[in-house]
């Protein structure tokens, strides 16, 4: 006698199809008009996805702490800078994310300070 019928198997393996449809339809909706990183130039307005490679807290000025976030694709890599903050919630190592702001140039890297971001689920894969 089958742990599970056939129906069920066949439920469960539409249920997988339509998760995973769903999850490439909003990494596609969620990447729309990205730049590889290594496009990127100085007082430029940009959106760039990548995975986060390293998560620092450092301080900015007298009295203010900063999220530092080097973001990476295959093409390069930057430094996302969130002013007064410690931490996030869901920014951690390995986590995909897109960020949209201007580029600036801080401590001789190029770096986006304050931009608006987007957390996506791992199963989505990133374009570069």
């Amino acid at each position: 006698m089958a742990l599970f019928s056939r129906g069920t198997k066949l439920a469960e393996a539409q249920r997988v199809a339509d998760v995973a449809s769903e999850f490439e339809r909003l990494g596609n909706r969620a990447l729309h008009d990205v730049t590889p990183i290594s496009e990127t130039a100085w007082r430029t307005h940009v959106r760039v996805a990548g995975r986060v490679k390293g998560v620092r807290v450092q301080p900015w000025a007298e009295k203010i702490a900063s999220l530092e976030v080097t973001l990476a694709d295959s093409t390069g890599g930057i430094t996302v800078v969130f002013l007064g903050r410690r931490t996030i919630g869901g920014i951690h190592l390995g986590s995909h994310l897109v960020v949209e702001g201007m580029v600036a140039e801080v401590r001789h890297q190029l770096a986006m300070i304050n931009p608006a971001y987007q957390l996506l689920p791992s199963q989505v894969a990133l374009p570069n």
